[in-house]
């Protein structure tokens, strides 16, 4: 019988196909033919069905928190984890997803536990991890820690001595997308820009950028496609700002909101460019692997851990500034056989499979686990 994991989600987290976000999409991910699927169990806050991943062994189950008023939704939420374990029994692995908190609180109250914790940003940024001694102590404590980028690693090391036996728990697991595709998608002359409307993403430069540039070519448009959260609410003051910037360029532009992943899995595979001008210092970025996996010609920026997945597959503006995004976006529209060529490089060379991602999570676990694939 092959050992059980579980996965604790952050309590933000929706595990639900309509509204899932990356990290769910990377638990996802995690479970899909993995050695690890049929007993896995996902825990989450309660939600409707149905639920992610429904087609897949690992389960998911809806918990309640305790004492939220108190103490926080997500230490709630950890708190309703074990009283469920103390309960039902404890997983021979438990994977906690980006919460460094819950990793700790969850750490404190089960020494006796293994324990993973997933990071999907930067942990210096977070509770449970601003400084060097709390990561330190997260790290003695962890089982293991995966990062979904090396950006990551070095962020969560940051003031730690890296020759320590103990960084050699920090494995890097990219995120993934499968291809649902055999060969290229035909391409519209369409540039679509994908995302939460807010400002680390990049979105009004994006705006500015093609209102400078579209005037030139009448037959091309763009999609601005998200909102400020995952699902359906009011505009922000944000995304009021971006509509104001693409005035100028009406109807060649259109902000669709939010939008169900299907659509926007359709909307990618027809774009001929992708824009993902990340402003902040992004960990990895679902976006990007998507746009590879569509064939787009991507525009992004050398922030974080993108160049990890971009460098080489993309063009890399060191800055995200507008003129910058425009001058990009004109000569690859421009240029048939240049934007053709950043076409070619994202189809022709794709490492983020699914397959691949779930080979490195799984040889991660048996480590952990001190089992090998042929126990």
């Amino acid at each position: 019988m092959a050992p059980i994991v579980h996965s604790l989600l952050p309590y933000k987290e929706t595990y639900t196909p309509t509204n899932a976000g990356a990290v769910a999409l990377t638990v996802e991910g995690g479970f899909t033919n993995s050695a690890f699927s049929n007993d896995a169990v996902i825990f989450g806050r309660q939600i409707a069905p149905p639920y992610l991943g429904a087609a897949h062994q690992a389960t998911y189950q809806g918990i309640d928190t305790h004492q939220s008023w108190l103490w926080g939704k997500n230490i709630g939420l950890a708190k309703g984890y074990l009283h469920h374990i103390n309960r039902q029994g404890a997983a021979d692995l438990l994977e906690v997803h980006g919460r460094l908190q819950v990793a700790e609180y969850i750490g404190r109250k089960r020494p006796d536990l293994k324990m993973a914790l997933y990071l999907h940003n930067d942990p210096r940024d977070m509770k449970g991890g601003k400084t060097a001694e709390m990561r330190r102590q997260l790290l003695r404590r962890m089982s293991v820690i995966y990062c979904v980028s090396d950006y990551l690693r070095s962020c969560f090391l940051d003031g730690i001595d890296a020759s320590d036996d103990a960084a050699e728990k920090l494995r890097v697991i990219p995120i993934s997308a499968d291809r649902m595709l055999a060969k290229p998608p035909a391409k519209d002359k369409l540039i679509s820009i994908i995302g939460r409307m807010v400002p680390e993403k990049g979105m009004l430069e994006a705006a500015q950028a093609l209102a400078l540039v579209l005037p030139k070519f009448s037959d091309w448009k763009v999609l601005f496609v998200g909102a400020q959260r995952f699902t359906d609410a009011p505009p922000s003051a944000y995304e009021a700002s971006i509509a104001k910037a693409l005035e100028p360029i009406r109807p060649q532009a259109d902000m669709t909101g939010f939008m169900p992943r299907a659509e926007i899995s359709d909307i990618q595979n027809r774009s001929a460019i992708i824009l993902a001008p990340s402003q902040w210092q992004e960990p990895a970025g679902r976006v990007i692997i998507e746009a590879l996996a569509s064939g787009s010609a991507l525009i992004t920026t050398r922030r974080g851990g993108i160049p990890e997945y971009a460098e080489g597959r993309a063009i890399m503006l060191e800055q995200g500034k507008a003129e910058d995004i425009a001058a990009a976006c004109e000569r690859l529209i421009g240029d048939h056989e240049w934007r053709q060529s950043w076409q070619n490089k994202a189809w022709s060379d794709y490492p983020f499979s699914i397959a691949n991602m779930v080979a490195k999570l799984d040889k991660a676990r048996y480590d952990v686990l001190g089992r090998t694939d042929d126990a």
